[in-house]
């Protein structure tokens, strides 16, 4: 039921929004900001659950990508529970251009595996929230942090199919 009333509340606001976008100014919050915003928030909600491997759900704990696919399927965007396969979704967006709600990818060095491994949601102000890794509970850390910055791989920007 809640993830109904998000829903609702989130297509309301875009239905305002773009009936009355013709008459607002050039430079007014754009729907994919909105949608970006509403991201943010719900991911948000998670700060301070558990890491937990594999994990995909408030109750349980998550994961990297876990707090991700979450997210993003409580806005109907269904997405994999594995950081390399959600970097296929989505435009590239430069790193200069993040907006609140792009998806933020990282390489790792595990196991002799040096392809994506990591993803967390951008903030804004070069932050960004993510399930680190067991031990330590959702948060949120800087992009220009010195891990962060020397794995960077790239972001995506995954709108929803209303858009």
């Amino acid at each position: 039921m809640k993830k109904w009333i998000q829903r609702g509340v989130f297509a309301l606001t875009t239905l305002i929004f773009t009936s009355i976008s013709p008459l607002l100014p050039a430079n007014a919050t754009s729907s994919y900001e909105l949608f970006g915003e509403e991201i943010v928030y719900l991911a948000k909600k998670q700060l301070g659950l558990p890491y937990v491997w594999g994990g995909e759900t408030p109750q349980r704990g998550f994961d990297c990508s876990g707090l991700v696919k979450y997210t993003f399927n409580e806005f109907n965007v269904a997405l994999p529970h594995r950081a390399d396969l959600q970097f296929k979704y989505g435009e590239s967006v430069n790193r200069h251009e993040l907006q609140a709600g792009d998806v933020v990818f990282f390489r790792s060095a595990r196991g002799g595996y040096m392809g994506i491994g990591h993803v967390g949601i951008y903030v804004g102000n070069d932050n960004f929230i993510h399930a680190p890794s067991r031990g330590k509970p959702i948060q949120i850390a800087q992009l220009s942090g010195v891990w962060y910055t020397s794995h960077y791989v790239g972001a995506k920007r995954i709108r929803p199919d209303f858009f």
